[in-house]
């Protein structure tokens, strides 16, 4: 759970929506190394450049026991 905890803790500090399960038409954000450890960055589908483009955080399963 301390894994967890920090995952929570980074989502306020910056401000970002977190998820314990895939949202539907969302994907993840291959090659991005700056999510904590346990999480994966994920977002909406939108290309970059729509101003339509959200990210949020996924939380790992193993996380979650």
């Amino acid at each position: 759970m301390e894994e967890f905890d920090r995952i929570i803790e980074f989502a306020i500090r910056t401000d970002v929506e977190l998820y314990t399960a895939m949202p539907s038409g969302w994907k993840k954000i291959t090659g991005s190394m700056t999510a904590p450890r346990g999480s994966t960055w994920i977002y909406n589908g939108k290309s970059y450049f729509s101003r339509q483009r959200k990210t949020a955080l996924l939380v790992e399963k193993e996380c979650l026991k």
